[in-house]
């Protein structure tokens, strides 16, 4: 019964997701089975997540997973409509050479692999202290956090501030497994992870005109120890690389629509971004860069009234987090202090000290291998190339790193050098396929068509 409890709960998320995806491409005539089937799990995870927190308000138990499930299926029913009624087929990518046989076969291979190793390895202390700890919580109380959580001191050190798209998730497969079963919840880490190698794949193929690039940074995926392993790998519940893959179709899909100027790609784009925020409170500041990124954007395509609209939905559960913490009186947040000017300048000696600190880990074989080191010289290409679409590609990799270093001249432990050297590692981890993107596109031949990728890809 826990297995089919699992697969009912995995099913609903996927049933919901792809509802939604086939709504957005069906116009199209040409729905591309395999990115469907990726959003598909990303929009998912964030609407059964977002359903459950927003429900859990007025109602819980058996009640509240119905309520769910029929708002799932709904979904799916609508997508399911919506292609009917424009008559659009399925297409399924098919590599066109042995090379590119041989390349999916790895990718797949890999992605098996990961799955069979995260049931080897138990959850790790943020996996079970930070993130998994709220979705038992939820569990044992009927599907809904206690308000008593929020606020009391004992459990500071959970991060209650922490917002709830991983933990719901983990929820919503304990809710339909009937049991707070730790083991068999580690599937939605490889899951996001098998999501994140086929959009790397697809996105990099699409913006390179090249599938043998995409499909060639997506096997070298898991060569980055820190996806496979600590810290904040797949194999111990981190949400690290679920936050990467949100964030590498966010940026995908906001270079799409800089290409093709369709709505459909904008509507995916606002849709991963709106869920950034949702996954962890880092996600804030990648749903900032592009935002910014978007609006430098729409200023050349004279289209900012697009880029401003598809920014509501991330500005709408940003604030409605921060509004929902201070209603049920959050135990105060402790590792940074609200940032000031005065503070800012007192705390400005601790800047050669954190370059160090990000130097050093970026040249750590034992977490990155060779990934920095291609990263670098791909984005020094990008930036020399004096193309805006590769500069903005390079500044998206770039800049969240620069904003992520600067917020530990805010840090309130007793060794600021020590909350870096435990955190920074997880936090590159979010920008890590974008800039295996940016290796993609560095790999790629200068004005190469597109045309025929995107006629392939659909």
């Amino acid at each position: 019964m826990i297995l089919l409890g699992l697969f009912g709960g995995i099913f609903t998320i996927f049933a919901a997701g792809f509802g939604v995806a086939l709504s957005i491409f069906a116009q199209r005539g040409r729905v591309n089975l395999v990115e469907c089937t990726c959003l598909a799990w990303l929009f998912g995870s964030g609407i059964v997540s977002l359903l459950l927190w927003l429900c859990g308000t007025f109602c819980s138990g058996l009640t509240l997973q119905a309520v769910v499930t029929m708002a799932c299926l709904a979904l799916a029913i609508l997508g399911w409509r919506v292609k009917l009624l424009s008559r659009a087929r399925f297409i399924v990518p098919v590599p066109a050479s042995s090379i590119e046989w041989l390349l999916s076969s790895i990718v797949v291979a890999e992605a098996a692999i990961l799955l069979f190793v995260s049931f080897k390895h138990t959850l790790g202390w943020d996996g079970l202290l930070n993130w998994e700890i709220k979705a038992r919580y939820a569990f044992v109380n009927n599907g809904v956090i206690p308000a008593s959580y929020y606020s009391s001191s004992g459990r500071a050190f959970t991060h209650p501030e922490y917002p709830l798209g991983i933990p719901f998730t983990e929820l919503w497969l304990y809710l339909w497994m009937g049991e707070p079963h730790q083991f068999w919840v580690k599937v939605i880490f490889p899951l996001f992870y098998a999501v994140g190698a086929a959009l790397l794949a697809l996105l990099t193929a699409r913006l390179s005109g090249q599938p043998w690039a995409g499909l060639l940074v997506a096997s070298f995926l898991p060569l980055v120890p820190s996806v496979s392993a600590s810290p904040g790998g797949i194999v111990v519940g981190y949400v690290d690389v679920p936050l990467s893959v949100f964030y590498l179709a966010a940026l995908g899909y906001l270079f799409c629509w800089f290409r093709d100027s369709d709505l459909r790609s904008i509507v995916p784009f606002a849709a991963c971004a709106a869920l950034l925020p949702w996954i962890k409170s880092e996600g804030v500041i990648l749903w900032l860069v592009l935002v910014l990124l978007g609006l430098v954007f729409s200023l050349f395509k004279h289209r900012t009234l697009q880029l401003l609209i598809s920014s509501v939905p991330g500005l709408v559960i940003i604030l409605g987090w921060r509004l929902y913490l201070r209603f049920l009186h959050i135990w105060p947040h402790s590792d940074f202090s609200h940032p000031s000017l005065s503070l800012l300048r007192h705390n400005l000696s601790r800047v050669p000290d954190i370059v160090s600190i990000l130097f050093t880990e970026l040249i750590e074989p034992v977490h990155w291998s060779f990934f920095w080191l291609l990263a670098a010289v791909a984005l020094i290409y990008l930036f020399a190339s004096r193309n805006l679409e590769k500069v903005f590609l390079a500044t998206a990799v770039l800049l969240p790193i620069v904003l992520y270093s600067l917020t530990y001249l805010f840090s309130t432990w007793p060794s600021y050098t020590a909350h870096m050297t435990s955190s920074v590692p997880r936090l590159l981890l979010h920008v890590m396929p974008a800039g295996w993107v940016a290796i993609g596109l560095a790999l790629s031949s200068p004005g190469t068509q597109t045309e025929k990728v995107e006629s392939k890809l659909g």
